[in-house]
């Protein structure tokens, strides 16, 4: 564990940067590139919230319209590390005092100079998440593909345990290696499972992101829980230098020892699973952060949270269903019923006993969509609670046969899963 805040003392300044509506390079009132003035000042990098750039001593004319938003500022600290960082906003400076000025930093670049997060200079990255060892658990491997990866440590080996490449040349491999911890006292070995996202073609950070983000939403729907990186290594392509990448860290939670995406037993169908996920996540994005937000914990339930998912079914029918077999299907009533009878013979949507009719009422009932007196079978309270547990069982269902995934398959994915537990919870109905 490394401990935070991360302190950086060294010197700072503005590049020029280009602009991609003019194809032409803006030049910063410094100078030209290379010779820009620079500042002495202080980088802090907390890791849970933003980070935060001071300039000590700049000049009174320093604080102009080009300086309140920066795509990149460079530093280089006492150590000899250089820095870039990206999306400075000018954030706080003393009434009257205009020899300090501060700036939040979206993230931080450790190890290289780069003029936009959009420079294609980079071959590959390595992303590590805390609990995707949970998921591709040694004990669920079939097979041994050896193979070798760039690690954040030295490895004593790594295992190549999947791969898929996307429609623009874009490698997803998973790795299972074992990395070394020395200390002056004792050697400690550590097994750890890593994504590595390689092009073909060089990329840049911003396109790197994109793919993580994809990954983590992945990730979290495979564990039924928010999973989010805590650490990116960056190779660039020609030289293959390593930068690491410093960002504002969200807390990812602990699947357990369940999971929904069993690794073990969709291994052979994960790499077109994973392919699927990519080609459509644009469509899918929206609603998948929808239901993984709505897996969190929270101290209280609210109409909202139902509505976020009430809503997320008629995107996800409108999105992926409609229109299939040529009819258009506009009424939330039938949208339902379809989504229903498409998981008639999947056994977590048969206990959950979902009445299409409530759940239209319900989600016209809080979305004031029709007058209170036509609306006669909404529920609230605890049976509002449950039937938004149970309206997310049937949103994951919706996901897993997006990602081409059978009703037999998906009950597979069901059993021993956290949806069996909320299954289990689930109160007697009364007839």
């Amino acid at each position: 564990m490394k401990n935070y805040p991360q302190i950086y003392h060294g010197e700072w300044w503005v590049p020029a940067v280009a602009d991609r509506d003019t194809r032409m390079t803006f030049l910063q009132p410094e100078g030209m590139m290379g010779h820009e003035r620079k500042y002495t000042g202080t980088l802090t990098y907390y890791g849970d919230k933003d980070s935060i750039l001071e300039l000590y001593h700049t000049p009174s004319n320093f604080h102009s319209k080009h300086y309140c938003q920066n795509e990149v500022i460079w530093g280089k600290d006492a150590n000899g590390n250089i820095f870039t960082l990206f999306n400075a906003m000018m954030n706080e400076q003393r009434l009257g005092d205009f020899t300090n000025t501060k700036f939040v930093v979206a993230y931080i670049l450790i190890g290289e100079h780069v003029l936009s997060a959009y420079d294609n200079c980079f071959g590959s990255c390595i992303v590590q998440f805390p609990y995707l060892r949970n998921w591709a658990f040694r004990d669920n491997i079939k097979q041994n593909n050896a193979g070798t990866l760039v690690s954040f440590k030295s490895p004593i080996f790594a295992e190549k345990l999947l791969e898929t490449m996307d429609e623009e040349g874009v490698w997803w491999r998973l790795w299972q290696g074992q990395t070394i911890n020395r200390t002056i006292y004792d050697l400690k070995i550590t097994q750890t499972t890593t994504l590595e996202i390689e092009a073909l073609d060089a990329t840049s950070i911003r396109s790197c992101m994109k793919h993580i983000e994809e990954f983590a939403q992945f990730l979290s729907i495979a564990l039924y829980c928010d999973q989010n990186p805590t650490e990116v290594k960056f190779i660039n392509k020609k030289n293959k230098r390593e930068s690491v990448l410093l960002f504002k860290k969200d807390t990812s939670v602990d699947p357990g020892v369940m999971s929904l995406i069993k690794f073990g037993i969709f291994k052979d169908k994960l790499p077109k699973m994973l392919n699927t996920w990519q080609t459509n996540f644009e469509k899918m994005a929206p609603i998948s952060s929808y239901l993984i937000g709505s897996l969190q914990k929270k101290n209280r339930f609210d109409v909202p949270d139902f509505l976020i998912i009430a809503q997320a079914l008629d995107g996800f029918h409108k999105r992926f269903v409609n229109k299939k077999d040529g009819k258009d299907i506009q009424k939330y009533k039938d949208q339902i019923e379809i989504l229903l009878d498409q998981f008639k013979d999947v056994k977590v949507i048969q206990k959950c006993r979902i009445k299409p009719e409530v759940l239209t009422d319900s989600r016209n009932y809080y979305s004031h969509l029709f007058p209170d007196e036509e609306i006669k079978s909404a529920v609230g309270g605890d049976d509002l609670y449950w039937l938004t547990e149970k309206c997310k069982i049937l949103l994951t269902c919706c996901i897993l046969n997006m990602l081409g995934l059978t009703n037999k398959e998906i009950n597979l994915c069901c059993e021993n899963s956290p949806i069996s537990q909320i299954i289990d919870s689930l109160p007697l109905e009364i007839e």
